[in-house]
Order: structure tokens, then C-alpha cells, then sequence
């Protein structure tokens, strides 16, 4: 008798298997060489071996944010920092300029024909008045990531009465942020997260391996201003803990391929990123052209990068010197 049974492995089948086969081992060899090994993560720094660490976004301890430009927070934290405020977090953020020493201001100032705008009422049309603009863009970024206005603290010099000096030092800054919290309430003690932008590190300015990872590219000086009174408040009385002060990477995101490294990726959710770009959006007519690269990288990358003083510790930089 015939047997009718017929074998499920035809030649045809095989072939596909086999294809099969191979896209999957392909697959997972190219993973494997795509993520960082312990090794060349402990290169860069990171004393765990491990390049990503979740952050808590729905924390609720109290937050204290150090801005040295208008657009700094939006590129750097917005996402992060709307997510905590909506989960319940405190937050007090202090601006230290207005960015009236920006290239653009000059520009900004020629390009009006009179009447121009004397938007901080002087008398005087200059780069005061496009300090007051760029004021207001960071105040609308603010409404947008949930910061309530009295919990905004500007110290530049818009309207010609600054708070700080514009040569106001790390000490200076950090001296002012825990008067300013004790007067008015704030908690500033181990519970505390402080948040600012990276600082540049290394003496040279390039800092290859660290700056790659816990760094950011050369940087202004208020960044690096607002980089170590972040790092100063965690002396003295505060108790704030080294591991609670975050610096998140601004230029990074002017540089997208490679992709940024950090020891902490922050991807907000669908409602963090829409918050996210939507504070970017709030400088689209002057933090734009203060820093188009930086805009367009940020606006179309969700991610936020950063490290805290104890990961720079843990790799040898002392910002508080």
C-alpha cells in the first residue's frame, strides 16, 4: 500500500529556515557589538559598567533648578523637570542671565528699524531690550513645563536691576540660592534634587573620554558658573546628597551622531515629550538663532542626558574647586 504521509521539511523549507536562521544570528551578533561592554563603559567612568540608569521621574522630593541662559532648561531638562513638577514635586528655578551677551543680541538690536522695540521702557533701544525678550520666552517655557511664576527667581539684568552681578561667582550663586530657599521656605536639605546644566571637564577643554559620557562641549562660562555652585550646594548645612545633584547635557544634542552618552537617560512619556517640545518651541523666534544646532537637535530628540556629582566624583573632577 502507497503511503500518503508527506515530510513537512521540503528543500523548500529549508532554504527558508535556513534564512531565517541566519537573519537571527546575524541580529543578535550586531547587538551585541552595538551595546557598550562593562569594560569600555568603566573607560568612560562609569565604575558600575553600566551605561543607562533609570532616573525616578515620579519622585516628589523638592527641586531646585540652576539655569545660566534662557532655552539651557528646555534643551537640557524640560521633559524631566515636567514630569516631576506633575507628579507632585516643588520646584524653585533661578535664571542666572538673560543672555544679553549673546552674539545675537547685537544682530537683534540692528535688524529693527525704528521705531524699534524699548521693551524694557528705558528710553534706550540695545541688547537690554532683546534681554527682555529672551526673558519672556524662558517665562513661557516655565508655563508650559508647570513652574509657577513665583517660584521663578531671575537674576540678570533685563530691566537694569540685576539680583547678581554678571561677574557673580560659583560661591556667590550658591550663597544666594540657599538665602533665597531659607527666606522663602524651600526646602534645601538631603531630600533636595538640584538640577543644572554639565560642565565642561578637563583642563583642556576636550576632555575625551569623561566629557564624552559625564561632560558637555565647550561651554560658556555661566554654564560652568552654574555647573559648580551646584556642586557647592551639597557643602555646609544643606545636606544635599551627591548622588541628588543632576547636570544634564545641553550641546550634546547639537551632535546626535553618535548618539549622546550619559550615566542617566531620562525618556520621558508621551505627555513628558509633548512638554518637552513644547518649551522648545517657546524660543523658536530668539533661542533659535541663538543656537540653531542645538534647537534643531533637541526639538527632534526626546531624550535627556545626565550625570550626577557623584558620577564625576567617581571619575576624578572636583567642580567645587
Amino acid at each position: 500500500m502507497k503511503d500518503d504521509k508527506t515530510t513537512w521539511l521540503t528543500p523548500k523549507t529549508a532554504s527558508r529556515l535556513l534564512v531565517l536562521s541566519l537573519g537571527l544570528i546575524f541580529t543578535c551578533f550586531f547587538l551585541a557589538s552595538s551595546c557598550p561592554t562593562a569594560h569600555e563603559n568603566q573607560a568612560l567612568g562609569y565604575s558600575d559598567g553600566s551605561l543607562f540608569r533609570p532616573m525616578e521621574h515620579d519622585d516628589t522630593s523638592p527641586i531646585v533648578a540652576i539655569v545660566p541662559h534662557p532655552d539651557d532648561e528646555a534643551f537640557g531638562f524640560s521633559g524631566t523637570l515636567g514630569a516631576a513638577i506633575k507628579a507632585g514635586a516643588p520646584a524653585r528655578v533661578y535664571l542666572l542671565s538673560d543672555g544679553e551677551g549673546a552674539h545675537a543680541a547685537k544682530r537683534w538690536v540692528a535688524r529693527h528699524q525704528r521705531p524699534a522695540p524699548d521693551l524694557n521702557h528705558d528710553g534706550v533701544v540695545d541688547k537690554l531690550d532683546f534681554a527682555v525678550a529672551r526673558r519672556t520666552e524662558f517665562k513661557n517655557s516655565m508655563d508650559i513645563i508647570g513652574v509657577p511664576d513665583g517660584s521663578v527667581v531671575c537674576l540678570g539684568n533685563a530691566y537694569g536691576n540685576p539680583l547678581l552681578r554678571s561677574s557673580a561667582s560659583a560661591s556667590t550663586v550658591a550663597a544666594f540660592i540657599q538665602s533665597d530657599c531659607a527666606q522663602n521656605g524651600f526646602p534645601l536639605d538631603s531630600s533636595t534634587r538640584v538640577f543644572t546644566v554639565a560642565p565642561q571637564l578637563g583642563n583642556d577643554g576636550t576632555a575625551v573620554f569623561f566629557g564624552e559620557g559625564l561632560g558637555d562641549r565647550k561651554l560658556p562660562r555661566k554654564h560652568q558658573i552654574c555647573a559648580s555652585a551646584a556642586a557647592l550646594l551639597h557643602k555646609g548645612d544643606s545636606g544635599i546628597c551627591l548622588s541628588n545633584i543632576y547636570f544634564f547635557k545641553v550641546y550634546a544634542h547639537a551632535e546626535q551622531n553618535p548618539p549622546p552618552k550619559a550615566p542617566i537617560v531620562f525618556i520621558p512619556s508621551d505627555q513628558g515629550c509633548n512638554t518637552r517640545r513644547r518649551a522648545i518651541e517657546q524660543y523658536a523666534e530668539l533661542g533659535k538663532k541663538s543656537a540653531p544646532r542645538v534647537y534643531r537637535g533637541a526639538i527632534s530628540h526626546k531624550n535627556e542626558y545626565a550625570a550626577t556629582l557623584q558620577d564625576i566624583r567617581d571619575a576624578g573632577f572636583y567642580l567645587e574647586q
